[in-house]
């Protein structure tokens, strides 16, 4: 349980998390305010407010005088939802969207950055890229974790190939990592290995040498990895 002034996060938090994992369904009442209370030894004020900021993002219906609606989340247009899903949706649900979703999708959006990087990024932008890992790869940075190598290369990637959207993507993206790191399936390569592909795809980057292919070749054992127990539904 955590400290009392934190409570409020920590109810709408779990009632999110519910809903997202459908343990609270789509077109369901909520249930009242007074069983939440209970339930997690806190004022009705408290899961009001939580309830309010369920409303906000649209996984809820408020009806004045009357109860409260689950909605469905796949039909929720907020974006700060990919956040919150990303951080409370659980590894893998069979049938259901689940956190590896998000990480498939942050690695499609790598590929979609390296298309455009490839495309229209200038000779020298390139060449700062490839500095950048080629001085880690040299020890350079020696220590440093590989993670922060693979956070400003994205960096840098998205800022040479000027799209302003995959720059704040890119941001945002690992503002949500900060919550929770990707599982296992995904960072068990060596540091060795992993420089070692960032070194390869900048080098492909700046050469014009095929980088769209080589990174989605990488990538597809790993996603293959991350879902070898989830089919798509039929």
């Amino acid at each position: 349980m955590p400290p009392r002034g934190h409570m409020a996060d920590f109810v709408f938090d779990q009632l999110a998390a519910a809903i997202l994992r459908g343990e609270l369904p789509a077109q369901s009442p909520l249930p009242p305010e007074r069983v939440f209370a209970e339930r997690f030894g806190v004022s009705r004020i408290i899961v009001r407010q939580a309830v309010h900021r369920l409303a906000d993002l649209g996984l809820v219906r408020v009806r004045q005088g009357g109860g409260t609606m689950v909605l469905d989340p796949d039909q929720a247009t907020d974006l700060r939802l990919l956040g919150l899903y990303y951080r409370l949706a659980p590894d893998d649900v069979a049938g259901g969207p689940s956190r590896n979703d998000m990480i498939e999708k942050q690695y499609l959006q790598g590929l979609s950055m390296v298309s455009v990087a490839a495309r229209r990024a200038s000779p020298a932008a390139l060449e700062r890229v490839a500095r950048l890992v080629d001085a880690y790869a040299d020890g350079e940075h020696k220590g440093r974790p590989v993670a922060e190598l693979e956070e400003q290369f994205w960096r840098a990637v998205a800022k040479a190939g000027g799209n302003r959207i995959f720059v704040m993507e890119v941001a945002w993206w690992y503002e949500v990592l900060r919550d929770r790191p990707v599982p296992a399936a995904v960072g068990a390569l060596s540091r060795r290995r992993r420089a070692a592909f960032y070194v390869e795809l900048a080098r492909r980057l700046v050469e014009r040498d095929h980088p769209v292919e080589y990174y989605a070749a990488v990538m597809a054992p790993i996603l293959d990895r991350l879902f070898a127990r989830r089919r798509a539904p039929a």
